[in-house]
């Protein structure tokens, strides 16, 4: 069974995570399981060490459960059935956790909560959120504190027009089936593209990409974060999805290459995208 993780630290937006990937998880047709690493405690002799290590533990798994309680009250107040919510905890970084479960478990996606505006280098390049994406092979969603859609009606898709994209292109429409929602193809520039170029790539788009709700728009902008951010803010968008690109990772996460770039004020849900990785949802 296809699986939809989360990973939570039991903050809100932790729990705002939660929530959408329920409402994901019922759409995708796929379970929910809740991750929360404990932070491992260096081996000692001292049993105040131990105690307060085991204490943390505990506290932690019932956090977690009640967190799992909580979202199985809003399963069944929904009317959601035929999905199953469990929950897991383990020592040691979140990678490694989410690693081992990949392992398991059929995971088609992670989940993750974000304070949302000016907060995502903070939160990724300031935390194993950064590990994970990096070593990831699966998609990424970091969900807003403040707010996420009620529904999904449109997703743009950051492309520089390469072939590279069609096959995630693919993967997104398998995404985007289970909202019927447009797919909006998004290129930044300072100049046009020429326009054999986009009709080349769209042509090859509709050949390979069996779905009908896929347009195409260019957005003139010198500043690749400003005309994505112009975007998200003014073209109706639910859930922005880009390609990381690991090689040309600086110390920014979105500045992988200039049509990837996304403003720190960004307050969408972002998909993130493993560059060459596949996903079938």
């Amino acid at each position: 069974m296809k699986t939809i993780l989360v990973t939570t630290d039991f903050s809100a937006p932790s729990q705002t995570a939660g929530r959408f990937a329920l409402y994901l998880a019922n759409a995708l047709k796929a379970d929910l399981t809740l991750c929360h690493a404990v932070k491992r405690v260096i081996a000692s002799v001292s049993p105040v060490l131990t105690d307060q290590y085991a204490e943390q533990r505990n506290s932690a798994l019932e956090q977690l459960e009640f967190q799992a309680l909580d979202l199985r009250a809003d399963q069944q107040e929904s009317g959601i059935s035929g999905l199953q919510i469990d929950c897991c905890s383990a020592p040691g970084p979140i990678t490694d956790l989410v690693s081992s479960l990949t392992v398991q478990k059929e995971i088609t996606l992670v989940v993750m909560g974000m304070f949302g505006a000016g907060m995502i280098n903070r939160i990724l390049l300031g935390s194993n959120s950064q590990d994970l994406i990096n070593s990831a092979n699966f998609p990424v969603l970091l969900i807003p504190f403040k707010k996420f859609p009620e529904k999904i009606d449109k997703i743009a898709f950051a492309s520089d027009l390469s072939t590279g994209d069609i096959g995630l292109i693919n993967s997104l429409a398998g995404f985007a089936r289970a909202f019927n929602a447009e797919i909006l193809i998004v290129h930044i520039g300072e100049t046009k593209v020429d326009q054999a170029q986009v009709d080349s790539f769209l042509s090859e788009v509709t050949g390979k990409v069996k779905y009908p709700k896929i347009y195409y728009r260019h957005v003139e902008d010198k500043n690749a974060s400003r005309g994505l951010n112009w975007i998200a803010k003014n073209g109706f968008i639910d859930i922005f999805a880009m390609v990381h690109r690991k090689q040309h990772f600086p110390g920014n996460l979105f500045s992988s290459s200039h049509t990837q770039k996304l403003s720190r004020d960004i307050e969408i849900p972002l998909l993130v995208f493993q560059e060459n990785q596949y996903p079938v949802f």
